[in-house]
Protein backbone atom coordinates (compact mmCIF):
# COMPACT_ATOMS: atom_id res chain seq x y z
CA UNK A 1 0.00 0.00 0.00
CA UNK A 2 3.08 2.70 0.29
CA UNK A 3 3.57 2.19 -2.60
CA UNK A 4 0.68 4.44 -3.82
CA UNK A 5 1.54 7.43 -1.59
CA UNK A 6 5.54 6.48 -3.18
CA UNK A 7 4.21 7.69 -6.77
CA UNK A 8 2.57 10.35 -5.39
CA UNK A 9 5.49 11.90 -4.36
CA UNK A 10 7.88 11.16 -6.94
CA UNK A 11 4.91 12.56 -9.02
CA UNK A 12 4.63 15.65 -7.20
CA UNK A 13 8.56 16.02 -7.05
CA UNK A 14 8.26 15.50 -10.37
CA UNK A 15 5.72 18.15 -11.13
CA UNK A 16 8.01 20.71 -8.55
CA UNK A 17 10.92 20.39 -10.56
CA UNK A 18 9.22 20.88 -13.84
CA UNK A 19 7.60 24.49 -12.39
CA UNK A 20 10.87 25.61 -11.07
CA UNK A 21 12.45 24.77 -13.74
CA UNK A 22 9.82 26.25 -16.48
CA UNK A 23 8.85 29.23 -14.16
CA UNK A 24 11.71 30.21 -11.81
CA UNK A 25 10.50 33.69 -10.77
CA UNK A 26 7.29 32.58 -10.46
CA UNK A 27 4.01 30.70 -8.93
CA UNK A 28 5.54 30.62 -5.82
CA UNK A 29 2.46 29.91 -4.17
CA UNK A 30 2.23 26.68 -5.76
CA UNK A 31 5.66 25.63 -5.91
CA UNK A 32 5.21 25.79 -1.77
CA UNK A 33 2.27 24.03 -1.83
CA UNK A 34 3.67 21.35 -4.26
CA UNK A 35 6.33 21.07 -2.03
CA UNK A 36 3.96 19.80 1.03
CA UNK A 37 2.21 17.13 -0.78
CA UNK A 38 5.32 15.85 -1.93
CA UNK A 39 6.83 15.58 1.46
CA UNK A 40 3.20 14.24 3.21
CA UNK A 41 2.81 11.33 0.58
CA UNK A 42 6.64 10.35 0.99
CA UNK A 43 5.83 10.48 5.54
CA UNK A 44 2.30 9.06 4.56
CA UNK A 45 5.21 5.83 3.29
CA UNK A 46 7.30 6.25 6.86
CA UNK A 47 3.89 6.34 8.67
CA UNK A 48 1.77 3.11 7.07
CA UNK A 49 5.42 0.77 7.57
CA UNK A 50 4.87 2.07 11.08
CA UNK A 51 1.87 0.49 11.20
CA UNK A 52 -0.43 3.48 11.44
CA UNK A 53 -3.45 4.05 9.54
CA UNK A 54 -3.45 7.80 7.32
CA UNK A 55 -6.51 9.64 8.20
CA UNK A 56 -8.30 12.48 6.45
CA UNK A 57 -6.90 15.38 8.63
CA UNK A 58 -3.36 16.60 7.81
CA UNK A 59 -2.67 17.68 11.53
CA UNK A 60 -3.37 14.15 12.51
CA UNK A 61 -0.93 12.33 10.44
CA UNK A 62 1.59 14.91 11.06
CA UNK A 63 1.10 13.74 14.67
CA UNK A 64 1.10 10.51 14.03
CA UNK A 65 4.10 11.15 12.14
CA UNK A 66 6.04 13.16 14.91
CA UNK A 67 4.98 10.11 17.20
CA UNK A 68 7.49 8.01 14.71
CA UNK A 69 10.19 10.37 14.46
CA UNK A 70 9.94 14.20 15.81
CA UNK A 71 11.98 15.73 13.55
CA UNK A 72 9.93 14.46 10.94
CA UNK A 73 7.05 15.50 12.25
CA UNK A 74 8.00 19.17 12.99
CA UNK A 75 9.78 19.25 9.30
CA UNK A 76 6.22 18.45 7.42
CA UNK A 77 4.51 20.52 9.97
CA UNK A 78 6.42 23.97 8.60
CA UNK A 79 5.89 22.63 5.27
CA UNK A 80 1.76 21.99 5.97
CA UNK A 81 2.19 25.72 7.65
CA UNK A 82 4.05 27.33 4.80
CA UNK A 83 1.25 25.65 2.44
CA UNK A 84 -1.75 26.91 4.02
CA UNK A 85 -0.35 30.47 4.50
CA UNK A 86 0.01 30.98 0.54
CA UNK A 87 -3.08 29.36 -0.46
CA UNK A 88 -5.48 31.37 2.60
CA UNK A 89 -3.51 34.04 4.16
CA UNK A 90 -4.94 37.53 3.66
CA UNK A 91 -2.85 39.42 1.45
CA UNK A 92 -1.01 42.04 2.42
CA UNK A 93 -0.02 43.13 -0.77
CA UNK A 94 0.39 41.22 -3.82
CA UNK A 95 4.38 41.84 -3.77
CA UNK A 96 4.36 40.98 0.01
CA UNK A 97 2.90 37.71 -0.55
CA UNK A 98 5.28 36.72 -3.62
CA UNK A 99 8.49 37.73 -1.18
CA UNK A 100 6.75 35.72 1.86
CA UNK A 101 6.41 32.87 -0.96
CA UNK A 102 9.32 33.40 -1.97
CA UNK A 103 11.08 33.14 1.38
CA UNK A 104 8.94 30.10 2.25
CA UNK A 105 9.93 27.87 -1.15
CA UNK A 106 13.44 28.33 -0.57
CA UNK A 107 13.13 27.16 3.12
CA UNK A 108 10.82 24.42 1.67
CA UNK A 109 13.22 23.05 -0.23
CA UNK A 110 16.14 22.88 2.25
CA UNK A 111 13.24 20.77 4.58
CA UNK A 112 11.89 18.87 1.61
CA UNK A 113 15.49 17.47 0.59
CA UNK A 114 16.03 16.87 4.50
CA UNK A 115 12.91 15.21 4.84
CA UNK A 116 12.96 12.67 1.91
CA UNK A 117 16.69 11.68 3.18
CA UNK A 118 15.36 11.11 6.13
CA UNK A 119 12.23 9.15 5.20
CA UNK A 120 14.51 6.86 3.16
CA UNK A 121 16.19 5.23 6.33
CA UNK A 122 12.20 4.32 6.73
CA UNK A 123 11.16 3.78 3.37
CA UNK A 124 13.87 3.26 0.64
CA UNK A 125 12.29 5.23 -2.68
CA UNK A 126 14.30 4.99 -6.04
CA UNK A 127 13.71 8.71 -7.47
CA UNK A 128 12.41 8.77 -10.93
CA UNK A 129 14.64 12.11 -11.18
Amino acid sequence: MPRKYENKSIHNRDFLDSVVNDYPNEYFDWKVTIQFYAALHRCYCVIMINGIDIVQKHMANITNLKSINSDLGVRLFKLYKNSRQARYDGFLTEEAMLRINKLNFEEGNRLLQTLENECLKYYPVIQSR
